[in-house]
Parts: C-alpha cells; structure tokens; sequence
C-alpha cells in the first residue's frame, strides 16, 4: 500500500522541499497549486526523518496523509505528460508522441526524475544551450536527472559530456534515455558533488543553495573562455550568485527569466 502526503508549503521552499523528500525514498512527486504531493510505499516510509526534513521548513504542521492503493507510475506519467517544444528547434517527448520533424527532437521517459523540460528551469537551460556553439566542446551536467540537457548538448556537437547525479532512479533512467536517443559521448556516474577534470561548460540546474555552495568548484573547473550555467533559484536570488562571483573573478553575462524563475550564465572576466 502506498501513503499521499500533501504538503503545504510556500513557493520558494518547494524546489528544496522536493529534494530532500526524493533524496529521503519518497517516490513521486506532484505540484498542485501551494501544495505538493509525495508518495511512498508504507514499508518504506520513515516518519522520524521526514519530520525532521519539514521541521527544517517550518512545515511540521502542514502536511496531511492518506493510504492509497498501489500505483503503475507509467501509466499515471504517460496520461499526464505533454510533449514541450523549446523554442523553433526543439521538442521534448515520450515515445508515444508523434514527432514534430524539428531539428532536436529528445525522447525521455523520466520515471521518477525531474527534467522533462515543463519547469521554467529546464526550459531555460534548453534555451540557452541552443544560442551557444557547442561543438567540440566538453560538457558537465550536475544534478543531470533525466539528461535531457546532457541529451541535448550532444545533439548540439559536444565531444564529451559528463552527467553525475545523487539518486539511483536519475541514473538509471539517464542511462535508458541516453541509449533511447542513441546518443554515444555521455558518460553517468552517481555521486553527490565529486567530479574531475576541465570543462567548456558546466551545467547546474538545481537549487540556490547548492549552487552556491558548489560555484567555487565550478570554477576552478572551467576551461579558458568557458561557461558556468545555473538555474533552480528565483529572480530575486541573482543578487546573492552576483556577489559570490565577483570574489571569484566571474561575472555573470547574461541573466534568463521565466515566470520569475531564473537562469544565468557566469562566464571569467
């Protein structure tokens, strides 16, 4: 039997909420207006660690449950999941959708990973992507999910892209759409913020908080006339990475918005 938690929690909690329940073994997730819904198999669940996660949050007394029957997690995706098309050239969609004959056509099956390219964040990052020449250049992919941006960024002409996520269901599934859009220069590895190496371009679509805490090591990462790209925050948190990469010897040269979400692109001085 399965549990469906509601939880009721403002806007600008909802990314990192989200994160640490995933993290946590809870197994799918859905917005719904001010509330999101997890669910979890009863036998996994444990109380004590996702009281202390919304206690962070000052959410311990805003969540509901109810057990529910056992559900087919495909078939409830594939009833609800739309293709997106990104811009003139791009269109992300399941196997069952028709294609649109554009020139990048990604087909992804997330599963329980995020990154089908409905959220402002992913969208942007697609987006700028596409404005960039990608060929020959080596690309990382952190906090990857589903890859579509790793997916992508070789269908735009990159040598060598590097995708690393913290969750077991992320890799598995990137390694099912790498091999589904027959795609050969992208390495998945599990880890939590390890990598090696020198990149072109680095791609962080996560959250404020651990983009800020990983910007350093993105830097040091960069290779001469490379680029930093980052979403997963709000508008209002631009000022907080402008100042972080001032010190760093970064700027940031060109800010993304999307229903006040944000993307920016961080490049050296």
């Amino acid at each position: 039997m399965y549990l469906e938690f509601t939880i009721f929690c403002p806007d600008e909690t909802k990314e990192l909420v989200e994160a640490e329940l995933l993290h946590a073994g809870f197994e799918g997730v859905w917005e719904n207006n001010d509330s999101l819904c997890f669910y979890i198999h009863e036998e996994a669940l444990n109380m004590n660690s996702l009281k202390s996660i919304l206690a962070q949050y000052n959410l311990i007394e805003s969540y509901t449950y109810k057990s529910i029957e056992n559900i087919n997690w495909n078939a409830s995706w594939e009833s609800s999941f739309e293709p997106i098309q990104i811009g003139d050239k791009c269109l992300i969609r399941a196997s069952f959708h028709e294609s649109m004959g554009l020139p990048y056509e990604i087909i992804i099956t997330p599963k329980m990973s995020f990154g089908t390219g409905h959220h402002e964040t992913t969208y942007m990052m697609a987006e700028t992507l596409m404005e960039m020449d990608l060929r020959g250049k080596t690309v990382l992919d952190m906090g990857c999910g589903t890859s579509v941006l790793s997916i992508l960024a070789e269908k735009l002409g990159a040598s060598k892209v590097t995708a690393i996520d913290n969750d077991d269901w992320a890799v598995e599934n990137s390694k099912e759409n790498i091999e589904n859009n027959n795609c050969y220069t992208i390495l998945v590895f599990k880890d939590d913020a390890n990598f090696k190496g020198k990149y072109d371009i680095i791609l962080s679509n996560i959250n404020r908080n651990i983009n800020l805490e990983m910007l350093v090591k993105y830097s040091s990462a960069l290779n001469k006339g490379g680029k930093i790209l980052l979403s997963g925050f709000y508008n209002h948190d631009v000022s907080d990475f402008d100042k972080l990469v001032k010190t760093l010897g970064l700027k940031i040269a060109k800010v993304r918005e999307r229903n006040d979400w944000a993307c920016i692109i961080i490049e050296l001085c």
